[in-house]
């Protein structure tokens, strides 16, 4: 009889610990399986790779024009309504000195309203964002 008192008086217990412990396992939705593209890991480190030399590819890593519109396109539709930014396709693409430039479509006969475009410089070796505008 005291074990199953004793048992009773730890269950709320149990049952608090289980609950609360934290669970890194992501959440899929049952009904529609979907792939997880990342975990957030605070415990990930770079001291393990600190004295490994990287390498960049000749080429660039942003090799293509496909690439530089496609990071430009994300980057934009973080920042401004994705809605706006469709609208601004085709994207206008070129490379000047090692910078791809990036800018949105904007046909004037299509609007009767003044408006501007969206814009962006990444260079091509390493991929780093110089520039992020869009005009009014």
């Amino acid at each position: 009889m005291y074990k199953i008192i004793f048992f009773l008086a730890l269950l709320p217990s149990i049952l608090f610990i289980g609950c609360s412990k934290q669970n890194n396992t992501p959440i899929v939705n049952e009904e529609k399986t979907q792939q997880i593209d990342y975990l957030m890991n605070p415990d990930l480190s770079s001291k393990e790779y600190a004295d490994i030399e990287g390498s960049i590819p000749q080429e660039g890593f942003i090799s293509s024009p496909e690439i530089a519109a496609k990071i430009a396109e994300i980057v934009w539709t973080a920042k401004y309504p994705k809605a706006n930014i469709q609208n601004e396709k085709p994207f206008s693409v070129k490379l000047e000195n090692d910078i791809w430039i990036i800018e949105g479509y904007w046909d004037k006969e299509d609007h009767d309203t003044f408006g501007g475009v969206a814009y962006m410089e990444i260079r091509k070796s390493n991929g780093e964002i110089l520039k992020v505008i869009h005009g009014k």
